[in-house]
């Protein structure tokens, strides 16, 4: 305790390995990782909480205050009997220790490099870890940042913690007590004081000293053994402390947080808020341009100037489901996947993280859907065909809609989920719509067209266009020769509209159990 150590190395030798090793994330091919007496692995669900590891990517929202972020995650990670106040408590000696205080109502993406490093290393001192690893923490940072980080760092293992530090820099390597220099496949070239170093290695020149061990890592790992079978001495043996049993995890106050800090951070993400709000009444106002008489949704005279009026209105009302629904959640998970997997590692229930995020998805979706169905209802008149359920023939269309976008907004969630970059984002966004205004059937017909039909059925548009037509009897309304109408699931029938939702609902389910096994926590 009380220890700075940096690990270094060329690239790829095997130091971001060796750090998931030592937090637990990644299990040893042989041997085992201790620390105070226990296995780190076998007993990883109660010596979590007392490992802090800070990737290299800022785990913090960009979107809160330093205070918001920090009280989000002490709700997550602190014991669920803690209080209010003593949660509070937690938040304001971390930030005073950190120097970040002043900083605290401040957005995390106003505050510099080197105080967004601070906020994360804040997120892992609320537990109050017994050992703090950091992974390449002074990375894009100028050399005056570097300073500020390493400084912390000491100061920080003066407090009596063990500090790792996996890091490329080597300007301010005489702060740390120890130096972990790791050759190409892993392999050890030196571990001791800084100021062994030139004794060890011929030099103090790091450039140098890397050249030397890349050469001939062999060689530089047999001498490192030569030297530590003559100064090493055996560990004294320590005996553990009984660390009593794992902290038990409150599903429903992570749901609850996650929730609330869910829609916190789409409230507070301006231009994303507005473009949401925007999206439905854009989609609505499209849909009134379609020109016709009063109501659109009812019976088209196929001699009238407006023969494919409910045909058009229903394209436009069923493809903006799908891009308000996509558009909602593609973004989300891939936009905190850092921060996710270390709330995960630490406890964070995979379930109770995605539950949350389908309720309060679902809730906007379900308001966008509302919008737009309102405004093609006050422009285009209330659908003629008798309700199949709810009494009401505007409501049994804002369902189908709401169906849509809630299903559209589930497969937007499992494109995040499986995207690799935020720069894929927009590609498969363009993909997913684009194909989908084929599927749906509505300007081109999938029925009976081998391949196509089949795909369509795993899509939101297919079952969402289908659940509308069905809805307002689309078949009787549009009696043009060119437009088949005889697609089975578009029959006006309160079976058929079931089925048309039922496989919404189940398009959903599945969409949702590929995240969940695609998201797991993997060790």
């Amino acid at each position: 305790p009380g220890t700075l150590t940096a690990i270094i190395g060329g690239s790829g030798a095997g130091k971001t390995t060796l750090s998931r090793v030592i937090v637990g994330y990644t299990s040893p091919t042989s041997g085992s990782v201790t620390f105070e007496g226990h296995d780190i692995h076998a007993e990883y669900a109660t010596m979590r909480s007392r490992i802090g590891m800070v990737p290299q990517d800022d785990v913090v929202h960009r979107q809160l205050t330093v205070n918001q972020a920090l009280n989000y995650a002490a709700e997550l990670r602190l014991p669920p009997d803690t209080s209010k106040a003593e949660r509070a408590q937690v938040v304001a000696q971390v930030l005073e220790e950190l120097d970040m205080t002043k900083h605290a109502e401040t957005r995390v993406d106003k505050l510099s490099g080197g105080q967004r490093k601070r906020a994360s290393v804040a997120l892992e001192l609320l537990t109050q870890p017994s050992l703090l690893l950091l992974d390449e923490p002074t990375s894009g940072l100028d050399p005056a940042l570097d300073r500020q980080v390493m400084l912390m760092l000491r100061q920080l293992a003066d407090a009596g913690r063990t500090v790792l530090v996996v890091t490329h820099s080597v300007s301010y390597l005489d702060v740390c007590d120890q130096i972990l220099l790791i050759a190409p496949g892993g392999k050890t070239a030196f571990c001791g004081p800084p100021d062994q170093v030139e004794a060890a290695m011929g030099t103090r020149n790091w450039a140098d000293i890397f050249a030397k061990v890349g050469a001939d890592p062999d060689e530089a790992n047999r001498r490192f053994k030569e030297r530590d079978q003559q100064s090493s001495r055996p560990p004294t043996p320590q005996s553990p402390a009984d660390l009593g049993e794992p902290p038990k995890t409150d599903l429903w106050r992570q749901l609850s947080t996650i929730a609330r800090r869910q829609v916190r951070l789409v409230v507070s993400d301006r231009g994303y808020t507005i473009f949401l709000a925007i999206l439905p009444f854009l989609i609505g106002a499209l849909s009134l341009t379609v020109k016709g008489p009063h109501p659109g949704l009812g019976p088209a005279d196929p001699l009238g100037p407006a023969p494919t009026q409910p045909q058009y209105i229903m394209v436009l009302l069923n493809i903006g489901a799908v891009f308000m629904g996509t558009a909602l959640t593609i973004r989300d998970l891939i936009g905190e996947r850092p921060i996710f997997r270390r709330e995960q590692a630490v406890g964070l229930s995979t379930t109770a993280y995605l539950l949350a995020k389908i309720a309060v998805f679902c809730v906007f979706a379900t308001l966008q859907a509302a919008i737009a169905t309102i405004i093609v209802r006050l422009g285009k008149g209330a659908p003629t065909a008798h309700p199949q359920f709810f009494g009401n023939s505007t409501f049994s269309l804002f369902v189908t809609v709401a169906g849509t976008c809630v299903a559209s907004a589930m497969l937007g969630l499992l494109l995040s989920a499986l995207a690799e970059s935020n720069e894929q984002i927009m590609p498969l966004l363009v993909v997913s719509i684009m194909s989908q205004l084929v599927f749906s059937s509505g300007m081109i017909p999938v029925y009976q067209r081998f391949g196509l039909e089949e795909l369509a059925w795993l899509t939101p548009a297919r079952w969402g266009y289908a659940a509308g037509a069905s809805s307002i009897d689309f078949p009787s309304l549009v009696k043009v020769k060119q437009i088949p109408t005889n697609d089975p699931i578009w029959q006006h029938s309160k079976h058929i509209f079931v089925f048309d939702m039922a496989m919404l609902a189940f398009l959903s389910i599945a969409y949702m159990g590929i995240v969940r096994w695609h998201i797991r926590l993997k060790r």
